[in-house]
């Protein structure tokens, strides 16, 4: 699911969001299940931004910090 929905919103940055929580990992196959759920959570904020025409900044799903 997470794979399809970053294919799908890829022109609106959404991979910006997959790319931070895979920081360090090889990918989001090394997430934890806590992690993937957090990942996908995010992603379904991301399509409500979409549809709502608000900036993932705003929405506070872009992070400036990757402590």
């Amino acid at each position: 699911m997470i794979r399809s929905l970053a294919r799908t919103y890829q022109q609106f940055g959404v991979q910006l969001i997959v790319d931070q929580a895979t920081l360090g990992k090889v990918g989001i196959d090394e997430l934890s299940d806590d992690e993937l759920i957090a990942l996908h959570r995010d992603l379904d904020r991301a399509r409500e931004c979409i549809r709502d025409d608000v900036s993932f900044e705003d929405a506070g799903l872009i992070r400036h910090s990757f402590d």
